[in-house]
């Protein structure tokens, strides 16, 4: 695939695959094209860019299709979590209704069914008073709250693809830490296959399996998290294990268990 904007290439010859009910990890600086590729998935490009190549979801190509096309995908097969809640939810709208707008585009759910759907979902995401949750506006809850919200929504059509678009960058290291637990533990309950987006090496390593590097628009290094972690080949990627086993330890997923 690659992305270009008034004839000019952003990304070129950016390529991976995750299997189904896989972890994977897209890695670089600010400015790598890691969240443009994220957002060409989903047909939500910036206006002036075009992703050329190929998209596919379960051999369907997605590249090319019309926009009805795709808002049937979008939150449905492939759902996205932002970096920023705060501005992702609506803040005129409670809670209750955000989460249920999946369900109303969606599925058949309605009323009372709805509702109870959306309780399971705000108690999957471990927001207590899921209640008063419920009826609440995003401007009165917690960064980490709100999170748990936007994770809440993405998997409200039980999708088979989450992408999370650097989504504990804008919480503090406790947060974070309890934002990366959740979605673990979500993945493992759901089987939801994951493409999670970062320019932050050891937040990856907690919940990736395969890692694509990327650096000024172009992939540099794929490969299992364990090897690329421990013996990176490219000159890029070993700097961002070094400039990371500089601060913290970099234990892989698999480690962890």
């Amino acid at each position: 695939m690659g992305i270009e904007e008034a004839g000019r290439p952003r990304l070129e010859d950016v390529s991976w695959e995750v299997p189904t009910g896989g972890r994977l990890g897209l890695i670089g600086e600010s400015g790598s094209g890691k969240s443009l590729t994220a957002q060409a998935v989903l047909g939500l490009l910036p206006e002036g860019m075009h992703a050329t190549g190929s998209i596919t979801l379960d051999g369907e190509e997605l590249l090319g299709r019309g926009e009805r096309a795709l808002r049937a995908v979008r939150g449905r097969r492939i759902a996205m979590v932002f970096q920023e809640p705060l501005t992702a939810l609506d803040p005129l709208m409670t809670v209750g209704r955000q989460i249920a707008g999946p369900l109303r585009l969606h599925t058949p759910l309605r009323g009372a069914a709805a509702q109870r759907r959306v309780l399971e979902l705000l108690e999957l995401v471990a927001l207590r008073e899921s209640e008063r949750i419920l009826r609440s506006y995003p401007w009165e809850l917690s960064g980490g709250q709100r999170q748990r919200v936007a994770l809440a929504m993405a998997l409200a059509c039980e999708p088979e693809v989450l992408i999370a678009d650097e989504p504990t960058t804008a919480l503090d290291v406790t947060l974070q830490d309890e934002i990366l637990t959740l979605l673990d533990a979500m993945i493992e309950r759901t089987g939801v296959t994951l493409v999670f987006v970062s320019h932050d090496l050891p937040v990856v390593a907690r919940v990736a399996e395969d890692l694509v590097v990327m650096r000024k628009g172009k992939v540099v290094e794929t490969g299992p998290a364990a090897r690329l972690l421990t013996s990176p080949t490219s000159v890029y990627a070993r700097s961002l294990v070094t400039a990371a086993r500089a601060v913290t330890a970099l234990p892989t997923r698999e480690e962890k268990r």
